[in-house]
Formats: structure tokens, sequence, C-alpha cells
């Protein structure tokens, strides 16, 4: 799929971590999502460790706020009640069918996820 002239990524790579998605360094920027998504904060510290090493001090962070920018607006969009404008719901329906993510499960989640934090 192309993301506004960015290149060409494999978007399955977001679902099965065994594929290369064709980001770059798109395999350690998904273990960190993964680590910080299960709360694993030595391992986050390690994985951003080897981000700044790999990519450098200036790309991780971007690569953090971004992550976390789209975080903020997804919840606050769900939480209001915001529904996917007719626009983005006809660019991104191959996508979402793709990846599943119309299925997803806001419950699944947050049984999941929603732990006590340490």
């Amino acid at each position: 799929m192309l993301l506004r002239g960015s290149g060409e990524f494999e978007l399955q790579a977001v679902m099965d971590t065994e594929i290369d998605s064709g980001v770059e360094h798109g395999r350690l920027l998904g273990q960190l999502v993964d680590a910080t998504i299960s709360r694993e904060w030595e391992s986050v510290a390690n994985l951003r460790a080897q981000c700044v090493e790999v990519m450098g001090a200036e790309k991780t962070v971007d690569a953090i706020a971004v992550a976390s920018a789209f975080n903020g607006i997804t919840r606050i969009a769900d939480a209001t009640g915001i529904p996917l404008d007719s626009g983005p719901a006809e660019s991104t329906a191959s996508m979402r069918s793709q990846l599943a993510i119309d299925d997803f499960a806001y419950s699944e989640k947050s049984r999941k996820y929603d732990h006590a934090t340490t």
C-alpha cells in the first residue's frame, strides 16, 4: 500500500511480526511498540536505547511522538464517539479489511492491557 507518497509498505506486518513491513527499522520499532503496550518497562528502556543507537535520538523521539499522538487522537475520537468520516472510510476500506481493524473489540483491548501500572 502506498501511504501518501512515502513508499510501498506491507501493512500485514502490523499483525504479523514475521513479515517485513518495508519500514526502515520496522522490526525494532515494532518491538518497542509491543513492549510499550505490554508495559514491559525494562524492555522499553532497552529497546529505546537500541533505537537511539541504530536510528539516532531525533528519529527515535519522532517515532515515539508520532505513535503517542496517534494513540491520543484515536482515544479522544473513540471516547467522544466521533465516527470515521466518509472520505477516510472509503479510502481505508481495503486496509481496514485486510487488517481486520473493523473487527477490533475495545473490550478485549481493555481485558488484555488495562491492568495496574507499577
